[in-house]
């Protein structure tokens, strides 16, 4: 039927996507295009493109931000990118029920970005592992869930690319809360001039 063939072409595209983008950055250093962003804006965008995955899986997506822009220098186009794959990756791994938020945390000169799910969680000898290329957090023989395993170790390597480090705290069964932060850029009261 025609939703199976666009869930298919999507799951495609995603993983050429994936794939030339590990490509360009296993050859040189992951190249990015800064610019001043509002993460407030960038978060809200990534809500509403997931939200309908996470009501197909009867899933409570919430987002967590202030309600004043949160200015940043980064790439607007991958920093995107980090944040789909990480509420993509809560919603493959948390089951009917449970809750995934996205949030923003201000804290002095720097904002932390999170994505907390209460999904399968990770065991702890493999959490340093699920940042290596074509690593999948499902390895048994018969995966449940599928994907490329380049997901999170893009997510690494734009994040390096940023001056910026992921953190993953996760239990077997208790969830994931995966975070990373970035300078936060100071404005005038006036945004309108300075965007």
């Amino acid at each position: 039927d025609r939703h199976t063939i666009q869930r298919a072409t999507q799951r495609l595209e995603r993983l050429i996507e994936d794939l030339i983008l590990y490509a360009t950055s296993e050859r040189t250093h992951m190249p990015i295009n800064p610019a001043l962003i509002d993460l407030t804006d960038l978060c809200r965008e990534v809500i509403e493109h997931t939200s309908h995955k996470a009501a197909d899986q009867k899933l409570d997506l919430t987002l967590n931000c202030p309600e004043s822009p949160v200015i940043v220098h980064a790439d607007r186009e991958k920093l995107t990118w980090v944040l789909f794959q990480l509420v993509d990756n809560a919603i493959k791994f948390t089951p009917s029920g449970g809750s995934i938020q996205l949030g923003l945390i201000k804290d002095n000169d720097y904002v932390q970005v999170e994505v907390i799910d209460s999904g399968i969680g990770i065991s702890q000898n493999r959490l340093g592992a699920v940042f290596e290329p074509f690593h999948q957090l499902d390895g048994s023989s018969t995966r449940k869930y599928s994907g490329t395993g380049l997901g999170l170790s893009l997510v690494k390597k734009i994040l390096d690319a940023h001056d910026s480090v992921i953190l993953v705290q996760s239990e077997l069964g208790n969830g994931s809360h995966f975070s990373f932060i970035l300078p936060l850029v100071f404005q005038s009261e006036d945004l309108g001039g300075t965007l």
